[in-house]
């Protein structure tokens, strides 16, 4: 698996920063495969402002936020600094990163899939790669083609998450 870097060629392509060959104008690894390439992401000259940079491990991806008073505090949050939070896998089915903050918080009862983004008691970051149904504040969505890759990357063993927005 090769994804790193939230990094963006000047046409707004993504692209790996190792040498490799262009296809469709992305520039990848050639032992990359397709669903790799297009979970690359972008730089913080690309990222909106309902966008932030998630660094699992050597892989980053973006997460689109949902327009809630959530996403937008923990957006302010990363606006001096980047955050590195302590993570672990739970449940066969998520990443939950201790915030050490508290976000204000409207929870629903819903039921997840692989790539959302939710916030749990307050003060807790889940990133899903499985389905699970309890009540959650909703940050966003994982950008991703590749259900199988996500879920690679988020059960790892990694025990930090960073979160940038650039």
């Amino acid at each position: 698996m090769l994804l790193t870097g939230c990094k963006a060629n000047n046409t707004g392509d993504f692209q790996e920063d190792n040498v490799g060959q262009m296809k469709s104008g992305v520039q990848t690894d050639t032992n990359e495969s397709k669903e790799q390439t297009e979970m690359k992401m972008a730089d913080e000259s690309t990222l909106a402002d309902n966008q932030i940079c998630v660094t699992v491990g050597s892989s980053s991806f973006i997460v689109n936020l949902e327009d809630n008073e959530t996403a937008k505090a923990l957006r302010e949050m990363l606006a001096d600094e980047d955050l590195t939070i302590s993570a672990s896998n739970y449940g066969g089915f998520e990443k939950v990163c201790q915030l050490g903050k508290t976000l204000p918080r409207n929870d629903n009862q819903i039921t997840t899939e692989a790539g959302d983004v939710m916030l749990y008691s307050g003060n807790q970051i889940v990133f899903f790669y499985g389905a699970n149904s309890w009540s959650y504040t909703k940050i966003g969505k994982v950008e991703a083609s590749s259900i199988e890759e996500l879920e690679s990357v988020l059960s790892g063993s990694e025990t930090e998450v960073i979160l940038s927005i650039k």
